[in-house]
């Protein structure tokens, strides 16, 4: 099974929080700051599909993912 680091960069996200509706099991928005953060690292092959649906409807596209080992 594949593993996928997850992240966020901050200083772009825009807080419309679309990441955490496409993947809640994966992003959260931080109340403090109003931005999206991941709630795990590193997730498996069971949520890839919902990440990269949310990297991919992110308006400001500032949600990344690279496998690794």
């Amino acid at each position: 099974m594949a593993k996928w680091r997850v992240w966020v960069d901050e200083e772009y996200c825009v807080g419309d929080a679309v990441c955490v509706s496409f993947c809640p099991e994966v992003f959260e928005l931080d109340e403090e700051t109003g931005k999206a953060r991941t709630k795990v690292d590193v997730v498996g092959d069971d949520l890839y599909d919902c990440v990269k649906e949310a990297m991919e409807a992110c308006t400001a596209a500032c949600i990344y993912m690279e496998q690794v080992e």
